[in-house]
């Protein structure tokens, strides 16, 4: 007996189609919907039958018992094994500091980064992927110390040094990367790896792991001070991602300094608040006028920990200086009851200036360490507890000052009722946390 699997899509995100033909020549069509991926969860199945022979039946139904648990558990595996691989490319393609001076040392480092970099990209494509381009956009999720130009740049240069090695055939039969050509133009010829703007020209640029590419040894560059007109505009590429890379190690030394965007210190700008509060008076003490800018900013990934980010800038349109405190709290909602309950609660207290406007970045809980009390909330079965999710359901801020509530809002008008003082039944402190 012949037996042909195939799998489709038939619903994004749920369907799967299974079509087996057998010698008899009938056509079979196994529908299976999922909507999780977890092994402990079987399938949802309608057979349609259509001449099926009793004996051949049970062999097909046995065979294709045998694929759909293989697919399961592959697809199982799949996400933590993809990770590791992108982890693993994570760290060979860290950023450094632009160079301060040209060494001629650094291209041998900078070409074994490289070789080490495309082997990855190789391996996983020729196993069971993902394909290298998505292994480099799931490296680089994991690089938040690297700017968007090194990022573009970075992935280009990659990817055409590794169809360069790829093409020429430069992977042993273990895909491991050695420099002599043995597919297409030039089999025997030696590869190399050079700066694409040379060191002299580009001091600060002979360093970056953006600035590599593979050619034939014997078409490398003899003139280190001229470059042709696509190396100017890759030089001019690099200055922007130097400038970028150099604005990103300035923040970090003002952060590790606790200055704030003004370069000033807690202390500094304790002292000038200070001062315009003396010079205020009795208006200082007065209710403030604050406005309040929220949003929820990112999902869980693996870039947030697995955690629901939310950001807030408070502005102060007094005109007099204030002291307030800042709730922030994230909700979300059960599975089934949809009841309400708090995710996350963040205090902040703020010595604000006339005009002035302060920014914070609020993160809930993981998300996998809410599932189990909002399932036992809901009193969720067995089987209702492996198909339920954890729901977020959006943001409260409250600004207080010793004179009342200066400001209140949420995601939508339902989230706000409950800092709004006026309705007293829907207090944000009644909510459940988990």
């Amino acid at each position: 007996m012949r037996i042909i699997f195939s799998l489709e899509p038939t619903i994004p995100g749920e369907s799967k189609l299974f079509a087996l033909e057998t010698e008899y020549g009938s056509l079979y069509h196994l529908h299976c919907r999922r909507e999780y991926l977890h092994a402990s969860m079987p399938f949802r199945m309608s057979l349609l039958m259509n001449r099926l022979p009793y004996f051949p039946f049970i062999w097909v139904f046995l065979s294709l018992l045998v694929f759909v648990s293989s697919v399961t558990d592959a697809a199982d595996r799949g996400p933590s094994r993809y990770n590791k691989k992108a982890q693993a490319l994570a760290k060979q393609i860290a950023p450094t500091p632009p160079a301060k001076n040209f060494r001629k040392e650094d291209i041998a480092g900078l070409g074994k980064r490289m070789a080490a970099a495309i082997q990855f990209l190789e391996n996983s494509h020729r196993t069971s992927g993902p394909a290298p381009e998505s292994l480099i956009a799931t490296a680089l999720s994991f690089r938040n110390d690297m700017g968007d130009y090194e990022k573009v740049m970075l992935t280009n240069a990659l990817l055409t040094n590794w169809r360069e090695a790829n093409g020429r055939g430069l992977f042993d039969k273990h895909g491991k990367y050695q420099v002599e050509v043995t597919r297409g133009r030039g089999v025997g010829d030696k590869m190399m790896f050079e700066l694409i703007v040379p060191g002299k020209i580009y001091p600060p640029g002979s360093n970056q792991l953006a600035n590599v590419r593979l050619i034939l040894a014997d078409r490398r560059r003899t003139d280190e001070e001229s470059i042709t007109d696509r190396e100017k505009a890759t030089m001019e590429q690099l200055k922007k991602m130097i400038e970028q890379k150099t604005n990103i190690a300035d923040r970090k030394k003002w952060e590790a300094l606790k200055m704030n965007d003004l370069g000033r210190t807690k202390e500094q700008e304790t002292a000038l608040w200070q001062k315009d509060m003396d010079a205020a008076g009795e208006a200082g003490k007065k209710l403030p006028s604050i406005r309040i800018f929220a949003r929820s900013d990112a999902t869980p990934t693996h870039a947030t920990k697995f955690r629901w980010r939310s950001k807030c800038e408070i502005l102060n349109t007094s005109p007099h200086p204030t002291e307030v405190k800042v709730e922030f709290w994230q909700m979300g909602y059960t599975w089934k009851k949809r009841d309400h309950y708090i995710m996350s609660k963040t205090e902040k207290t703020f010595k604000l200036r006339q005009s002035q406007s302060v920014e914070f970045d609020v993160y809930s809980k993981p998300e996998s360490s809410y599932k189990g009390r909002a399932d036992d909330h809901d009193g969720l079965s067995k089987a209702e507890r492996r198909q339920s999710k954890v729901r977020y359901r959006g943001y409260v801020v409250r600004v207080t000052h010793e004179k009342g509530i200066a400001s209140f809002t949420g995601n939508d008008q339902l989230a706000a009722s409950y800092v709004n003082p006026a309705i007293e039944d829907m207090a944000i402190e009644k909510l459940p946390t988990f």
